[in-house]
């Protein structure tokens, strides 16, 4: 995975996410299938997160 999409999804670093868009194309196009699957999985876990928390509340 391209070392920025790396700091984006593994560190939650959204202040480096517009970063991303300074990027050749060519330079990101090999990670967009594993960094959408990190955005699949960060997106179920908050999911599932928001509903424990919200069954005990």
């Amino acid at each position: 995975m391209h070392h920025l999409f790396g700091l984006v999804l593994a560190q939650r670093d959204l202040s480096r996410a517009g970063d991303l868009f300074s990027l050749d194309d060519a330079e990101i196009e090999g990670s967009l299938s594993e960094a959408l699957e990190e955005i699949r999985i960060i997106s179920s876990s908050a999911v599932s997160e928001t509903l424990s928390c919200n069954l005990w509340d």
